[in-house]
């Protein structure tokens, strides 16, 4: 493709566009032979894409180029909500039939975080997570485990004071909260005891994916007497098998 017969906007797209094919990345001469563009039009054009995050390098020399986190957003934010649904709910019923407790995915949209998928089996404790339903930012396990992987900007947007006391054990200073997702980023998993429903407790934990950013979470609730029963590496060690699960099955499918 010459370089001439391209516009601007046509030319990042054409590199998006390779490196989206390829599944283990590709380097500056890859790229060069796949565009047909010239070395230091690709040069340029990575850099550019990588500043603005639709792109990233596996080193410091930029050897090889994968999707970015930005573009990465783009991609799950355009899959069908229905196909979403659908793998989440496959894990979900997994997770369900091997915890015999309620499971379930949330996602983060622009101003809220949803649930897509929830599976309970009969004594499953079914408050707060209906498909569709909206879970407080500042208090839900899975929220939790999304919102402390996000920028400042977007955390800026989504946290709004002051926030709500659900019930006695709900933090309301937006310092407390901030710990608490220091702590999620280190542990890798969110706890939520008692700050919703104060007979309720639930653990979640971020779908992570190399280099990208979070915007799914996959959690486990219940009667606080039956998940205090067990210690906490029971619950986390099922419920991060479940988000590399899910993560596994979104990674195969990016559109």
């Amino acid at each position: 493709m010459s370089e001439e017969k391209t516009g601007p906007l046509e030319r990042y797209l054409k590199v998006m566009e390779v490196v989206a094919a390829s599944h283990d990345g590709l380097s500056l001469t890859e790229i060069v032979n796949l565009t047909g563009f010239p070395k230091p039009t690709v040069h340029r054009l990575t850099k550019s894409l990588i500043e603005a995050k639709a792109l990233s390098a596996q080193d410091k020399r930029q050897k090889t180029f994968r999707i970015g986190e930005r573009m990465w957003r783009l991609l799950q934010l355009g899959m069908d909500k229905n196909t979403v649904a659908n793998y989440a709910q496959l894990v979900c019923d997994d997770l369900s039939d091997r915890i015999q407790e309620t499971s379930y995915i949330v996602r983060l949209y622009h101003n809220q975080v949803r649930s897509v998928a929830r599976s309970a089996p009969d004594q499953g404790h079914r408050l707060h997570v209906l498909p569709g339903s909206e879970l407080p930012f500042h208090a839900a396990a899975s929220a939790k485990a999304i919102l402390a992987y996000q920028d400042e900007e977007t955390i800026a947007r989504l946290l709004v004071t002051p926030l709500e006391a659900l019930t006695p054990f709900t933090k309301t200073k937006i310092s407390d909260v901030r710990k608490e997702w220091e702590d999620v980023k280190k542990n890798g998993y969110a706890v939520c005891d008692r700050e919703i429903d104060e007979s309720v407790m639930a653990y979640a934990c971020p779908v992570l994916f190399e280099n990208t950013g979070v915007l799914y979470a996959v959690g486990v609730t219940g009667p606080r007497n039956r998940i205090s029963k067990y210690p906490e590496n029971y619950w986390i060690k099922e419920i991060k098998a479940a988000a590399d699960q899910f993560a596994s099955i979104l990674n195969q499918k990016p559109s």
